[in-house]
């Protein structure tokens, strides 16, 4: 099924690398205008690539709230509404308990917590109506070592998602993409072990591609979710459903 969403205006943070760029490129395909932000990456590829649609690229640092208001009178006026925000941009630095800073904690907060709630709410005060999806993870449920303020962060985005939701309603719905492990290239060098493990112990025994994260973007913001809002979507290839043991109970 073809999902068509021409003439409405798709705000994504964090669009020009990893998955965030692949929702770029699944939102694409529906005919969308996409105003994207990025901060360390280039959006010159992406622009490149996505020259035949209305598109447009905004340096952007999520930790840093003077720069929203910004950001979305900025798009305001270069698109003039704005009816879906994804709020992909975030960091994942790991670090132990005992290594962590203040700064490495607070950091973590202010990018993937307290960002995605102060732009969500800037941009919900211009959406008559529309869509606002937040991307989690299974971390904010699953405890991993050396990641705690990370899952903590995203643990606030998912209840986040659940006031806004209510907050924001009849008008505005809010939810939730909880991503597992998302392939990236040369992912094995950087975090060995995790990759076979992973797909290992995941129902569907492979890793998240990028571009499903995308997909359930797309249908949130469609009218196919039309009676959906505060739902959180767990997209992992069926990970959550490993059992807690190893071996199978034998029959009796």
């Amino acid at each position: 099924m073809e999902i068509s969403l021409r003439n409405r205006t798709v705000l994504i943070t964090g669009g020009a690398s990893g998955a965030g760029k692949a929702v770029v490129k699944e939102f694409a395909k529906t005919g969308a205008d996409i105003a994207f932000t990025y901060n360390r990456s280039t959006p010159d590829e992406l622009l490149k690539e996505l020259a035949d649609i209305r598109i447009r690229g905004y340096r952007f640092d999520q930790g840093d709230l003077s720069q929203i208001d910004e950001l979305v009178s900025t798009v305001m006026r270069d698109f003039g509404h704005i009816d879906v925000l994804v709020n992909n941009a975030g960091i994942y630095p790991a670090r132990s308990l005992d290594a962590m800073t203040e700064k490495d904690y607070d950091d973590m907060m202010n990018i993937n917590a307290k960002g995605v709630l102060f732009l969500s709410r800037a941009v919900s005060r211009v959406m008559k109506q529309g869509s606002i999806i937040n991307i989690s993870s299974i971390n904010a449920v699953n405890p991993a070592g050396k990641l705690i303020h990370y899952g903590m962060s995203k643990a606030a985005v998912e209840m986040g998602t659940r006031c806004l939701a209510y907050e924001l309603g009849p008008d505005i719905r809010v939810n939730c993409i909880a991503p597992g492990l998302i392939y990236k290239e040369g992912q094995e060098k950087f975090i060995p072990g995790w990759s076979e493990n992973y797909q290992e112990r995941s129902a569907l025994h492979r890793l998240v591609d990028p571009a499903e994260v995308g997909k359930a973007a797309v249908f949130f913001a469609s009218d196919l979710s039309s009676a959906i809002t505060g739902q959180i979507l767990t997209v992992d290839c069926g990970v959550s459903l490993a059992p807690y043991f190893f071996n199978e109970v034998e029959d009796e």
